[in-house]
């Protein structure tokens, strides 16, 4: 049986790698390929909200801008909950964090407004500024 190994499943680099095509740096941190705690959210929301709180961290420190994600429940985790992890974890945050085809559409050109940017919970204003939008 042939198969073709499609990304190191330890150390992915696909995101990374679009990441380049699309003309942004990726950043690594600790946290970029584990768990950001959505699964454990209704029975250990505490427990949820201290893992995405280290994994934001940790990408804050690494230098990031932002936090991109492929999963909509990451998404959802990293971005709604985050003013609930910074109660949890006891600092604040504030990295804004886009959906993968959010980064994508924004780099062929397609306005933040049309992406619907302005509904996010955690501001991506210092995105935006950032690639001049």
């Amino acid at each position: 049986q042939k198969f073709m190994l499609y990304d190191d499943p330890f150390q992915p680099e696909t995101m990374e790698n679009l990441f380049r095509a699309v003309g942004a740096t990726p950043i690594y941190y600790r946290g970029r390929t584990q768990c950001c705690g959505w699964p454990i959210a209704s029975y250990a929301t505490s427990e949820s909200f201290k893992m995405a709180g280290k994994h934001i961290q940790e990408a804050i420190e690494a230098g990031a801008d932002c936090m991109v994600t492929p999963c909509p429940l990451c998404h959802l985790n990293l971005d709604s909950r985050q003013p609930e992890v910074e109660k949890v974890i006891g600092h604040k945050l504030s990295l804004p964090v886009l959906h993968l085809p959010q980064l994508v559409a924004l780099a062929i050109g397609i306005s933040p407004k049309e992406l619907g940017l302005e509904r996010h919970i955690v501001s991506t204003r210092p995105v935006l500024e950032k690639l001049g939008l």
